[in-house]
């Protein structure tokens, strides 16, 4: 064999291998979440059980597009080939979308109080978030079926042979190919990075800036002894009391930000490649355009679903602790 057929075979083998692990790693998750009741009364934590139904889907679509990785024959036919359009752009946008949904959630802890934060994110309104996700995710997979027939070019007719490969039409027209590029992926990831920079910079007041309150110092002093709350007052001369944040409260912004920067890390290494080469190919060099290295990124992409699930193990308590019992209950 030569070195082209040994890469090849390298390239299908590690795909397949991701597929097993995002696979198994996501279901761990949901697996956690349906076992340890504790995990599902924090509302916020309902999103992280979404990203990983929708990395499971995304592992799923390894699976199905086996025949289009080993350049095999296409043996699902033109329905086989429009579900597999239909699952992208359902799973792909899902776990885009509910990223989106977690920054602006870790955003708003750190940006209003914390019974306020609770008020907002309610149980009620995270799963409307949810639900409306999916919806969208829906939507956007419909809208490449329908148009399927109505985007392909009757001089281009028999260049989708769908018994021997799954193209889809609507993907080579340039317009809704931008649309669902711009909707689906890069209009998210544009989202999570402002969500993402406004939280740190919030952090960073919040941890270092001290609020001054102008109240007298025995009003500051009759409050802390009239019972414990979420802030320590240091009374000050000329009447006015500094605000800093509890050990809770610190600890609770520093969990956010932990979370929130190994996902948003993971989504910008296997996703601004991505999103980059679309651009540059679709504007600037149209040439430089190869499928090889456009399926590569894209497989980079899907790979984002594989890391996710050992984020949460390494950064959420409760998961963690329920894989250690299971390894001991195992043994």
């Amino acid at each position: 064999m030569d070195l082209a057929s040994n890469l090849h075979t390298l390239h299908v083998v590690v795909v397949i291998i991701i597929g097993i692990l995002t696979l198994i790693s996501n279901m761990a998750t949901i697996v956690a979440f349906l076992k340890v009741r504790s995990l599902r009364q924090k509302p916020s934590n309902l999103l992280i059980l979404n990203l990983s139904c929708a990395d499971f889907g995304v592992g799923l679509i390894q699976f199905y597009e086996i025949p289009l990785i080993a350049n095999k024959p296409w043996p699902y036919d033109k329905f086989g080939c429009q579900l597999l359009a239909f699952l992208g752009n359902m799973f792909v946008s899902a776990g885009m979308l509910t990223t989106v949904s977690i920054s602006i959630d870790r955003f708003l802890l750190l940006s209003r109080e914390y019974p306020k934060y609770l008020r907002i994110q309610s149980r009620k309104r995270i799963m409307c978030i949810i639900g409306g996700i999916w919806l969208y995710g829906i939507l956007l997979g419909t809208s490449e079926v329908l148009l399927w027939d109505m985007l392909t070019p009757p001089a281009l007719h028999d260049y989708f042979d769908f018994s021997q490969d799954c193209r889809s039409p609507p993907k080579h027209n340039l317009v809704f190919a931008l649309v669902l590029f711009i909707t689906g992926i890069f209009g998210p990831l544009l989202t999570i990075e402002s969500f993402s920079l406004a939280f740190v910079v919030r952090l960073i007041q919040k941890l270092r800036q001290p609020m001054v309150h102008p109240e007298n110092a025995n009003q500051s002093s009759n409050r802390s002894a009239a019972g414990p709350s979420s802030s320590s007052n240091v009374p000050m001369a000329h009447g006015a009391a500094i605000t800093r944040p509890d050990a809770d409260t610190n600890k609770r912004y520093k969990k956010a930000a932990i979370l929130l920067g190994a996902i948003v890390l993971t989504v910008n290494i296997c996703t601004l490649p991505y999103v980059l080469y679309v651009i540059i190919t679709s504007f600037f060099c149209p040439q430089c355009n190869k499928a090889y290295h456009r399926d590569i990124l894209r497989y980079l992409l899907y790979f984002n679903s594989c890391i996710n699930p050992f984020l949460y193990a390494a950064t959420m308590i409760k998961i963690r602790g329920y894989y250690k019992r299971i390894l001991c209950n195992s043994r």
